[in-house]
C-alpha cells in the first residue's frame, strides 16, 4: 500500500515537473513576443489608426491569437529566433526556480485580480437597487463614475448623487452609454485582456497600455451612444463635463473639477474625439466588425498549421551498455521489423536484429533497449519504456515483458496537454 502512494505521488511529481517546463517555455516566448506587437499596437493607434476609431480599438483584439505563438515552427527553423528565444528553454529546464516561479507569479496575480473582482461583487451586496425607465440598477452612495460589470449577470451602478441631480433624459443617456458597452462585449473583452496579462505578466506593459486599451473601448462606445441618442456632440460632451463637474465636486468637497494634470489631459482628449464626431453608417462598422474577426480567426487558424503538433512519437530507439554507452538506433523498415511493439510485450527477431548490431558495431550480448517516448518540444517530452535483452539464449525471437509508460495517467494528461 505505502509503495503504491509512492508511485502515485512520484508519478504526480513527475507531471507537475513536466508541467511547468512545458507551459513556462511557451508563456515565456508569448511574453517576449508581445513586446513588439504591443510596440506596434501603439504605434499604429497614434499615426495611422489615430482618426479611425474603430479600426483603432479593434487592432487589440491581435493579443487574442499571441497565448497561441509559443509553438510555432519558426521559434525552430529560424536561425535569428532561435538565437533570440531558445535562451529561455534552457533556463526553464535547467533551472526549477524559474519555471515555477514563473507559475507562482501567474497564480498571486490572478489572486489579486480575484480579489479584486470579489471586492466590487461585494459592494453590490450593500448598494441600494433603484431603476431607470425599466432597467435595474445598483445606486453608490460614493461618487463613482458609472459603470456596468459582471460576465453572466451584468449590473449596472450609477452614483446617487447623478440620480439627484440629473434629468430623467440625461440619465438615459447615461445608462444607454453602459448598455452599449455591454452590448459590445466590452466586458469580455476588459476580462480576456487581465488573462492575457495573468499569462504574459513579465511584459507588465500590457498592465501600464490598459489604460490606452480601455479608452479606445470608450470612444467607441461614445460614438455609438452619440447615434443611437439622437444627440450631438456637443450636447453629448456637455452632458460628459457636466457629470464629471459633479463626481469631482462631490468627491473633493466643492473644489474645482478637473483639479488634477491627468485628469484634465483625459477629459481633453476624450472631449477632442467627441468633438471629431462624424456620422457613420453602422453596416459599415459592423463590415469591420466581422472582418476583424476573420483576420483573427484566419491567424489562429495559420498558427495552428504552423505550429508544431501536440506531441510527436519517437520512433528511434536508444540502446545503452553496462557501462553507459548509447547507441541511437534511427527508425528504419529493418528496425521495426527486427523489434516489434506491442502493449505489455516486445518481440526482437534475432536475425534482423544481428544484422542491426553489427551495423552499429554493437558486441555486446546484454544490453538496455530504450523505445517508445514522445516530444512535446524538441528535447524535452516523453522518457518512454527500458527493457534489459539479453542474447545468452537460442531462441530466434524474444519475447520480453515491459510496463507500458503510455499507459500512466499522467502521461495521457501530459500528451492532451
Amino acid at each position: 500500500m505505502a509503495e503504491q502512494i509512492w508511485w502515485k505521488l512520484l508519478g504526480f511529481t513527475e507531471l507537475l515537473n513536466a508541467f511547468t517546463i512545458y507551459f513556462s517555455i511557451l508563456l515565456g516566448r508569448c511574453a517576449l513576443l508581445s513586446f513588439p506587437i504591443l510596440a506596434l499596437v501603439m504605434i499604429l493607434r497614434k499615426t495611422i489608426l489615430k482618426k479611425h476609431i474603430f479600426s483603432k480599438g479593434l487592432i487589440w483584439g491581435i493579443f487574442l491569437a499571441v497565448p497561441f505563438m509559443g509553438k510555432l515552427n519558426l521559434f525552430y527553423d529560424n536561425r535569428w529566433m532561435w538565437k533570440f528565444f531558445m535562451w529561455w528553454n534552457d533556463i526553464c529546464l535547467v533551472h526549477g526556480c524559474v519555471r515555477y516561479g514563473y507559475l507562482l507569479c501567474m497564480l498571486l496575480y490572478s489572486g489579486n485580480l480575484i480579489r479584486s473582482y470579489g471586492k466590487v461583487w461585494r459592494q453590490f451586496g450593500v448598494m441600494e437597487k433603484g431603476s431607470i425607465c425599466g432597467q435595474d440598477i445598483f445606486v453608490s452612495e460614493t461618487a463613482v463614475t458609472p459603470f456596468a460589470a459582471g460576465l453572466f449577470q451584468t449590473k449596472i451602478v450609477v452614483p446617487r448623487v447623478l440620480l439627484e441631480k440629473f434629468q430623467l433624459k440625461e440619465l438615459e443617456v447615461i445608462l444607454l452609454h453602459e448598455k452599449i458597452h455591454i452590448r459590445l462585449g466590452h466586458l469580455w473583452l476588459y476580462f480576456l485582456w487581465d488573462m492575457i496579462r495573468v499569462l504574459l505578466w513579465p511584459n507588465f506593459f500590457l498592465t501600464v497600455c490598459m489604460k490606452e486599451f480601455k479608452e479606445d473601448m470608450e470612444e467607441i462606445c461614445d460614438r455609438i451612444t452619440i447615434r443611437r441618442s439622437k444627440k450631438s456632440a456637443y450636447d453629448y460632451g456637455e452632458l460628459l463635463i457636466k457629470s464629471i463637474k459633479i463626481l469631482r465636486e462631490e468627491t473633493f468637497g466643492g473644489v474645482t473639477a478637473f483639479a488634477g494634470e491627468r485628469c484634465y489631459k483625459d477629459t481633453k482628449q476624450r472631449m477632442i474625439q467627441i468633438a471629431d464626431y462624424k456620422i457613420y453608417e453602422p453596416k459599415y462598422a459592423k463590415a469591420l466588425c466581422v472582418s476583424c474577426l476573420l483576420v483573427l480567426a484566419g491567424v489562429l487558424l495559420m498558427i495552428q498549421k504552423y505550429s508544431l503538433p501536440r506531441y510527436t512519437e519517437e520512433r528511434n530507439m536508444v540502446l545503452m551498455n553496462e557501462e553507459k554507452e548509447t547507441k541511437i538506433l534511427e527508425d528504419s523498415e529493418a528496425l521495426r521489423k527486427a523489434v516489434s511493439v506491442e502493449e505489455e510485450h516486445i518481440y526482437i527477431d534475432r536475425k534482423t536484429m544481428d544484422m542491426i548490431l553489427y551495423q552499429y558495431g554493437v558486441k555486446e550480448t546484454e544490453f538496455w533497449l530504450l523505445f517508445g517516448g514522445y516530444s512535446k518540444l524538441p528535447g524535452f517530452g516523453g522518457k518512454g519504456n527500458l527493457v534489459y535483452v539479453d542474447y545468452g539464449g537460442q531462441e530466434s525471437v524474444l519475447k520480453i515483458s515491459y510496463e507500458n509508460s503510455d499507459q500512466f495517467l499522467s502521461t495521457m494528461i501530459f500528451k492532451m496537454m
